[in-house]
This record gives structure tokens, sequence and C-alpha cells, in this order.
């Protein structure tokens, strides 16, 4: 195994260089944010698949199977620990249940975790540190994340996605499930931009919005939501918004920049 140095300096790259890269080579001739995002989610994602490749190559070992191991050996000891604080058997059991899931999820779909978790990360470069890192403002077509759609490719992937990860057998049902990690953050931000635009056209005050953001990162609200900007490619609700915000006259200004 490669030593500590090494593998920081990988994740570096994986992480900090490629999406950087990505940024800064996207984010000009005034395109879209979402667009943007897309390619730092591209950069980092292939780069966190190479960090798995490589280890596999480097060491013979499938690193779902390693970290599934390792986390398996340490649910014992936290379960000891929530007995020794005074939780009851059930509840125990049912945190067990739920450390088994998450074991079985790293083993079986580790590159759709690397995916998903690519995709957050570009989410937040593009629509959070990309003020820090120098790119004006003017740099982008728009600013507000309430604007952020999905390409209709990732809806016409989602469905065969979804079929094949519900009716295949498991040579098919893991790649299909790898894809629809990273697709079910992509539908949950646009269902996100919906909540902001909702939001904005609201007029909601600061503690507002964060008891809706509070909200809406509870189980199963982000489930929900990744459905909803799912629909949203063909129900639209932002643009009826707009046909009834120019009807009724302006919704107020928006909150330029993050989420």
């Amino acid at each position: 195994m490669p030593d500590g140095a090494v593998v920081a300096a990988v994740l570096a790259i994986a992480l900090v260089a490629l999406p950087a890269v990505g940024l800064f080579a996207a984010a000009r001739d005034r395109r879209r944010r979402d667009l943007v995002l897309l390619a730092v989610f591209s950069l980092t994602g292939i780069g966190g698949l190479a960090v798995l490749l490589g280890s596999a190559v480097a060491t013979g070992r499938d690193p779902g199977a390693v970290l599934a191991g390792r986390w398996a050996a340490l649910v014992p000891e936290m379960l000891a620990n929530y007995r020794s604080s005074g939780w009851g058997e059930s509840s125990v059991a049912t945190v067990a249940r739920l450390f088994e899931f998450g074991r079985v999820l790293i083993e079986e779909q580790l590159p759709g975790i690397v995916l998903a978790v690519s995709m957050i990360h570009a989410a937040l470069v593009v629509y959070g540190f990309a003020r820090g890192a120098g790119l004006a403002e003017a740099d982008w077509s728009e600013a507000s994340f309430s604007l952020f759609r999905t390409p209709l490719a990732a809806a016409v992937a989602f469905v065969p996605a979804g079929l094949l990860a519900a009716v295949a057998g498991a040579e098919l049902r893991r790649p299909a499930v790898d894809l629809l990690l990273p697709l079910g953050v992509l539908f949950f931000l646009r269902g996100l931009a919906i909540i902001r635009a909702l939001l904005d056209r609201g007029r909601a005050g600061l503690l507002g919005r964060a008891l809706v953001y509070l909200l809406v990162f509870q189980m199963p609200f982000p489930l929900l939501l990744a459905l909803s900007g799912l629909l949203d490619e063909f129900v639209d609700v932002r643009t009826r918004l707009e046909k009834k915000g120019a009807d009724d006259g302006p919704a107020g200004p928006d909150i330029p920049g993050g989420f």
C-alpha cells in the first residue's frame, strides 16, 4: 500500500486540482453555472474512479470490499458504546441494520458513491466556492442557484437505469445503481433549486429559508426532492412561476450567488 503522503497527494489532485481545472476552463464566455457544474463533476468523478482503479491495481483487492471490511470491524465497538450509553435493544438493533445496509452499499456500490460525492463536491465548488476563487459574477450567464437545470440526457438515462436496477441480475444491477446514485444527486439539486425559486418568489427571510433547508435534508425528503427534480424535466415548475409572476407583477429581488 502506498504511504499516507502519496495517498494525500493523489486525493488532493482528484478533489482539488481537477475540479479547479474544470472550473477555470469551463467558467468563461458567460456559460451557465449548471453546465460548468457538469464539467467539474466529470473531472472530479474521473479522478475519483481513477483513485479506485489505481488502488485495485496496486493492491490486487477490491477497494469496496476493503473499506466494507474495515467498517464491519468497527461496528461491534460502536454498538457496544450505544448499549453502554443506555440505548434499548430495539434501538441498537435498528442502528445495526442501518450499519449493515451501509456496509453492503460500500462493498457493492463504491464507484456510485464516489460519483455521487463528486456531484455534491462539484455543486459546492461551482455554487459555493467559485466567488472566493476569484471568478467575477460577469463570468456567468446567470448567478442564482434557483435557475439550476439538468440536461435532458440525464432524465433519458435515469429511466433505463432504474429499470435495470429493479429487475436485472447482479451483473447489470450494480452498474445501473452506480449510475443512479449521481443522477439522483443531480435531480436532488434540481429539486432544491425549485425550492430556492419558491423561497425567492415568497420573499422568505433568512430564518424561514434555514428552516426549510433543514427540513428538506431530513429523510425521506431528499428522495422526494430528487423525484420532483426528475418530474420537473416534464412539468417545468419555474417556467410556470415566471409566467404567473409576469401576470401578477415582480416577485422581488433575487439573492445572487450560491444556494
